[in-house]
């Protein structure tokens, strides 16, 4: 069956231009064929041998990809050669392939190329047209819902794998390993896609970025999203604030257990007053929880950060909240349900 795949993608792509996969409509037309070849070797056969030809099939591609790689002294030609990982990460999406550790290894691929995973996360963050006006590419997924499915898809196969990648830290101002959910977008400014979906002011994807394990306070060389949120609420005149920003904020604080205050190096108390007179609306409208900014918060906040931030450093969001032996309110509290 391996031999199937590895003669699909060298007679596919031997008669096939260079910018043959450039566009979407080119790239479907390569899945629509895989598909029908995968179709063709698991016809009556057992749930185990699709796996198994899926499988093969993109570890195939990937193998394809590496010996076009070697061949051009180990860099990758692009065009083609580097869109037959998207014809795989694409197939493996429709297939709902299990196997995490060639998932892994087909993500490790991607960014090993580009050193970001944009294509994954910008159709989720903005819907399937905008990457095109972005970063000059289109979707490989329909909408904007099926773009947020298949995110869930590689974060869930990403957390399986432990997938970090090298990535340039802020902090240490060196290369780290970074998890794959919080390396930034390249063409968004190297911003973390958790601050991209802050910037976009959309809720409904910070929140499944925060309970799948991203860093609330990334490290892209950004200012804190909390205060970002802070300067944007200032700007709405009458006190009239949008929705998916107090709720963006919302979500952010159940992350966190006191807000880093700016202004530093100042001592506390200044940096305290200069705080309580820049956002004293937002303190009198009590979109901002004074205990948060300079009081004591709660027993069972503090007790909820601890708990995610053990968590998501051993890469078990969402998923280990439910190994926890604790009541099913306080596991849907833990997992910002709640």
């Amino acid at each position: 069956m391996e031999y199937v795949f590895d003669v699909f993608f060298e007679e596919s792509f031997l008669v096939m231009e260079r910018s043959g996969l450039k566009s979407r409509t080119g790239r479907r037309n390569v899945i629509d064929h895989l598909n029908s070849v995968i179709s063709g070797c698991i016809q009556g056969r057992e749930t185990a041998s699709v796996q198994l030809a899926v499988g093969l099939a993109v570890k195939s591609a990937i193998d394809y990809h590496r010996k076009m790689r070697s061949d051009n002294f180990k860099v990758c030609m692009m065009g083609k050669y580097h869109n037959v990982l998207y014809i795989a990460l694409r197939v493996a999406w429709d297939w709902s392939l299990e196997d995490s550790e060639i998932i892994k290894t087909l993500l490790e691929e991607i960014y090993m190329c580009e050193q970001t995973f944009e294509r994954i996360f910008l159709g989720a963050l903005f819907g399937s047209n905008a990457p095109h006006f972005i970063a000059g590419w289109k979707s490989d997924f329909i909408d904007q819902d099926e773009n947020l499915r298949a995110l869930v898809f590689f974060l869930h196969h990403a957390c399986q794998t432990r997938l970090n990648v090298l990535s340039y830290s802020y902090i240490y101002r060196d290369i780290r390993l970074t998890k794959f959910i919080d390396i930034p977008i390249e063409s968004c400014g190297k911003a973390s896609p958790l601050r991209v979906a802050v910037q976009a002011s959309a809720p409904d994807v910070l929140m499944i970025l925060l309970r799948h394990g991203a860093n609330p306070d990334p490290d892209d060389g950004g200012a804190s999203p909390i205060i970002s949120i802070f300067d944007k609420l200032l700007d709405n005149e009458n006190r009239v604030y949008p929705y998916q920003l107090v709720s963006s904020l919302g979500l952010l604080l159940r992350c966190t257990i006191m807000i880093d205050l700016p202004y530093k190096p100042h001592l506390f108390h200044i940096r305290k007053e200069m705080f309580e007179t820049k956002y004293a609306t937002l303190l009198a409208d009590k979109i901002i929880p004074p205990d948060q900014a300079f009081g004591v918060p709660s027993l069972k906040s503090i007790a909820r950060c601890h708990v995610r931030n053990n968590l998501r450093n051993n890469f078990q969001l969402p998923r280990g909240i439910n190994k926890l032996l604790v009541p099913r309110k306080i596991k849907k509290y833990i997992d910002l349900l709640d």
